[in-house]
């Protein structure tokens, strides 16, 4: 782990309001750059130099750059990038098959813990409510896809989790001796009349 990159998300950390507004498709065009920041203070000047939404900004980039180590520490264990940065469906490869990775938080909205992530029935019926409400619009995907699910005590500590790295190495390696050997989750999602078979699952991130 870059130690400058910990650093720099640490003290972005500092900056952000763990709460923020949905994301919608023109904030997320106006705050496009945060993609070739590879620095918190590049981010910032970037942001007084466009006089882009900071809390918005910053909270995309920690998100790519928190994305994008949890992507290298699948791939140390075995998976393969996708060598196209700019394709929006595709992050990485477990034998030869296509996964988009997501790191998120347990939703809010799932605040009385429906699903306990413990289990693979609990598994399957979270997967089941990310495809279902996803975001629209550009955004939407119904593609093979890894769901890193940081469940904390509060939106703070689930954000702080995402650039734990100890912890989610210990669980994505996990996860990955199994996907090498034994193969990714299979489940059938339904999305608008149409089926899709998918191979998706979780990886929880819990300090309990």
């Amino acid at each position: 782990m870059n130690t400058a990159l910990q650093n720099d998300l640490l003290n972005c950390l500092k900056l952000i309001d763990p709460n923020w507004k949905i994301q919608d498709n023109k904030s997320d065009k106006d705050t496009n750059f945060i993609y070739k920041c590879n620095t918190l203070k590049e981010c910032l000047d970037t942001i007084s130099k466009k006089g882009a939404d900071k809390q918005y900004a910053l909270h995309r980039w920690y998100n790519y750059m928190t994305s994008i180590e949890c992507e290298n520490l699948f791939c140390t264990y075995g998976a393969v990038h996708e060598q196209d940065k700019c394709n929006h469906d595709v992050d990485i490869y477990i034998n030869n098959i296509p996964f988009d990775v997501k790191v998120t938080v347990y939703p809010a909205k799932l605040s009385n813990r429906s699903y306990d992530l413990k289990t693979r029935s609990g598994k399957d019926e979270m997967i089941r409510w990310f495809y279902a409400n996803q975001s629209q619009g550009a955004r939407k995907q119904m593609v093979n896809r890894l769901y890193v699910v940081c469940d904390g005590t509060d939106q703070a500590e689930c954000l702080k989790m995402k650039s734990d790295f100890s912890v989610l190495e210990a669980e994505i390696s996990a996860f990955m001796n199994d996907a090498l050997n034994s193969g990714v989750n299979q489940i059938q999602i339904t999305d608008e009349g149409n089926v899709h078979n998918l191979l998706s699952d979780i990886i929880y991130i819990s300090y309990n």
